[in-house]
């Protein structure tokens, strides 16, 4: 069955792809726009720490570099998961979680949910890994009204993204999952960030 499904999913990639291309063209200028209005400083990948950068690729998608936008193996656990119990269920690597910000941040079905799949597909076919994983950290939400790496970096430690310790790097990554309620209970987002260094440091991320 799971077979079946991925099958199904490459195909639906292949078939919609050259609209994906042309859909996603314009994606690193609404992600910049989009974080403008929002009150954020967009930073270039250069312009972030290290840590910061690993600490999201060793917690978010561990497979990053090599895949292909989505995880297989989570897409066809989650898709049947939802065919057999009629529950959603996520498996967002970081270039899904980036489309879904840029295009269907107001939108939860399980439409989009495939539909942003798909896009992840094209978007790591025609965007190099870099560019991805700096729009990412550009247009996630950290709390507190604080949107994009620089600003949340910024608000919660008076300083550049690009000078952040070890520490409060896997803080502000750790903020990604629950970041309206990690924004204000400090105690949560402590722990939060503790798993967030575990991550770094099973992936041997940790320098």
């Amino acid at each position: 069955m799971k077979k079946i499904i991925i099958i199904f999913f490459i195909v639906a990639v292949f078939a919609t792809g050259y609209c994906s291309v042309r859909f996603l063209a314009d994606m690193p200028q609404k992600a910049k726009l989009a974080l403008q209005q929002k009150g954020g400083t967009y930073v270039s990948l250069s312009g972030i720490n290290r840590n910061i950068r690993e600490a999201a690729i060793a917690s978010q998608d561990e497979r990053f570099s090599t895949n292909s936008g989505i995880d297989l193996r989570g897409t066809a656990r989650a898709i049947y998961y939802t065919l057999t119990t009629g529950k959603r269920q996520g498996a967002s690597t970081i270039t899904e979680q980036l489309i879904k910000n840029v295009y269907f941040s107001d939108i939860d079905d399980l439409r989009t949910d495939i539909l942003t799949k798909i896009l992840a597909v094209t978007a790591t076919a025609e965007y190099p890994k870099n560019t991805i994983l700096e729009l990412y950290l550009n247009s996630i939400y950290y709390g507190n009204n604080t949107y994009g790496i620089e600003k949340a970096s910024e608000f919660y430690f008076q300083r550049p993204a690009m000078v952040v310790s070890l520490d409060e790097a896997a803080y502000l990554i750790g903020l990604i999952n629950a970041p309206s309620y990690l924004g204000s209970h400090k105690d949560a987002a402590l722990r939060e960030a503790d798993l967030v260094l575990q991550s770094m440091r099973r992936e041997k991320a940790l320098h």
